[in-house]
């Protein structure tokens, strides 16, 4: 049974961040004594409303187990949650930004904290990371005081909405640019602003490390995909690693049945160092 399929362990809690009814994230706490580093975490579907955060719940689980704390944030998508631009973003900044209001009431340590999303959430962590660039002048800039991040990583992530769009089509049965163009309203040329802001290529330099993990046998993220935004980020200053995994598909690298996870785990613990 794959991790789509078993039913996810509960989280500890789950908490609003605001007022609607997609607002809202599922808390994993480590039962150790002393601050816990934090994941906050992105899930996929391609930013479409018939896909949610309850497959997340099994690798939330395993980084528990590992003494790593996890904010799973959900966020309006795209068709009946009302998602899209600009809600999806801001629904993204809140959340995370409500990692310091958890902090108030939980044992967080807010000097080690990552953002990680897969698939789609690769593009909303990355894009965490990069938001201080948005110009103040865009629908989704937030001037608020951001939690201090040490990486960003990305579980076959679409990271870059441009590189998305560019390699659509590279598999015939997978989604493809239509799904970005829903989520900003339309291609780069007719809303030229919106991916300048709410694309995280647009916003390089982030200043923080980026980890790219991807399978060989994805059948969603073309395999150029991380290695060209790897290319991008060290173009602009940053570093970025690229760790492909023979024999893991789309959903290896998010559960912790999988042969993928034990490497993928230790990726996020040396993050989080």
């Amino acid at each position: 049974m794959d991790v789509l399929s078993r039913p996810a362990p509960p989280a500890d809690r789950r908490i609003h961040y605001g007022r609607g009814s997609q607002q809202f994230g599922d808390l994993w706490l480590p039962p150790q004594a002393g601050k816990a580093p934090l994941v906050v975490f992105f899930h996929g579907g391609w930013w479409r409303s018939e896909y949610d955060l309850g497959y997340a719940g099994h690798l939330c689980a395993d980084l528990k187990r590992q003494g790593i704390a996890v904010w799973s944030v959900e966020y309006r998508r795209v068709g009946s949650t009302g998602g899209g631009w600009p809600a999806t973003f801001q629904d993204a900044a809140a959340g995370f930004d409500y990692a310091a209001t958890l902090a108030e009431s939980y044992s967080l340590d807010l000097s080690r904290v990552v953002t990680m999303g897969h698939s789609a959430g690769g593009h909303l962590a990355f894009w965490i990371a990069g938001r201080h660039h948005i110009d103040p002048h865009s629908e989704i800039f937030e001037p608020r005081p951001q939690v201090p991040l040490r990486a960003a990583i990305a579980l076959a992530g679409a990271v870059d909405l441009r590189l998305t769009i560019d390699l659509s089509g590279y598999f015939t049965f997978a989604h493809d640019k239509r799904e970005v163009y829903a989520l900003m309203g339309g291609p780069p040329a007719g809303v030229p602003d919106r991916y300048k802001a709410g694309n995280p290529g647009d916003l390089l330099p982030i200043h923080i490390p980026q980890a790219l993990i991807q399978g060989t046998d994805d059948g969603q993220i073309p395999p150029e995909l991380p290695s060209r935004w790897a290319e991008l980020a060290r173009r602009n200053g940053d570093t970025a690693s690229v760790t492909i995994i023979p024999g893991a598909d789309h959903f290896d690298v998010v559960d912790p049945e999988s042969p993928a996870w034990g490497r993928i785990r230790e990726i996020i613990r040396k993050a989080l160092a």
